[in-house]
């Protein structure tokens, strides 16, 4: 992922955030401005209720109304570019909701023991990118494509240098017990889960600013078994605005580099 990409998805990406809860225009539906179309209120959205009916569909309503990310119009997808999707799956672990993540195998030769999310390139047999998510994650952590609930796609993300787009899926399954997954160790060296209070407690979270450029700031987030950075922690980040308004405050600050 090129600097130049990620500071263009930055910016955009925060004066999206900051936007209203529901769109006065829904593309593709003609415009509404009624009180009918707008998203379900969610009263007093706790940890104890994010995975509810009402906070997916609230969810579900800004999913349809995030701005597009500028850099994917400037970088459309070439013959020699690949297209990937990640699935993000919200979980619960004790009863306490969570993501799931796993640890890439030592041994890949790519991003070998970074924290991610599963998912892989689009496989011709693919139907759509939701399945390619979905086989992806059955692959690498046995978890039957049946057991998700798919809420609906995030915007994608430019990963490989540019060179490839990164469609997260955002999906709800039940209860996990990471000790019982069927973990494809050629693939995934580790599944692990971490609580969304705890990526939500901004204690949890850094920022790393990167000059090269005009600059880019990156979220972190700290406290769990590994540290989770890079665009695994740009999907949460999307993530949590997007599902835990109220929860999750934590703003990217970014200062441009002084020049001598």
């Amino acid at each position: 992922m090129t600097a130049l990409l990620l500071q263009t998805l930055f910016r955009s990406k925060m004066m999206m955030m900051r936007g209203p809860p529901y769109c006065p225009h829904q593309p593709g539906l003609g415009g509404f401005t009624s009180q009918s179309h707008r998203p379900p209120a969610v009263q007093q959205l706790t940890f104890e209720n994010i995975l509810s009916d009402a906070n997916k569909q609230r969810a579900q309503q800004k999913l349809t109304c995030e701005l597009p990310v500028r850099n994917v119009k400037e970088y459309p997808l070439k013959p020699d570019h690949t297209a990937a999707a990640v699935l993000v799956p919200l979980c619960l672990v004790h009863g306490q909701p969570s993501l799931l993540f796993t640890l890439r195998s030592s041994q890949l030769r790519k991003h070998r023991g970074q924290v991610s999310f599963p998912g892989g390139n689009v496989d011709k047999t693919d139907t759509d990118l939701t399945q390619t998510a979905l086989r992806e994650t059955h692959e690498e952590l046995g978890i039957e494509p049946a057991s998700f609930d798919v809420w609906g796609q995030m915007n994608p993300l430019p990963g490989s240098g540019g060179r490839k787009l990164v469609y997260p899926i955002l999906a709800q399954t039940g209860e996990i017990d990471v000790a019982s997954l069927n973990v494809n160790h050629d693939e995934v060296e580790e599944a692990f889960c971490v609580s969304l209070r705890h990526l939500c407690d901004s204690t949890n979270i850094r920022s790393t600013q990167f000059r090269e450029g005009s600059g880019y700031t990156l979220p972190v987030y700290l406290g769990g078994s590994h540290r989770i950075w890079g665009l695994t922690a740009v999907i949460v980040h999307q993530l949590l605005n997007i599902i835990a308004p109220g929860l999750y405050s934590f703003r990217l600050r970014h200062r441009r580099p002084v020049r001598s």
